[in-house]
């Protein structure tokens, strides 16, 4: 289920977020590039990485939901979501 959206890591060069898994709060960061795949751009300025996120939120979460299941629902690990992952789909 949807968490909250803590932001743009420009170190990381990954959006940061979360989700629940029953009553678990399960860390997420997708990278730059998989936003930028899902989004069909390249290049996105940080500045404009919340807006992306926001309008690619719910196939962000699908991504996500797919990803946490494939990687055995790791306890207290960020799940990290790369280009692989949204190019899977």
């Amino acid at each position: 289920m949807r968490g909250r959206a803590l932001g743009y890591d420009a170190e990381r060069m990954a959006f940061v977020f979360t989700m629940t898994y029953g009553a678990r709060i399960v860390d997420f960061e997708i990278s730059s590039t998989a936003l930028d795949d899902l989004d069909g751009t390249k290049s996105t300025r940080p500045g404009e990485r919340e807006a992306q996120f926001g309008r690619l939120r719910e196939a962000v979460e699908r991504v996500a939901s797919n990803a946490f299941e494939q990687q055995g629902k790791p306890n207290g690990q960020r799940v990290r979501i790369f280009s692989k992952h949204v190019k899977s789909l």
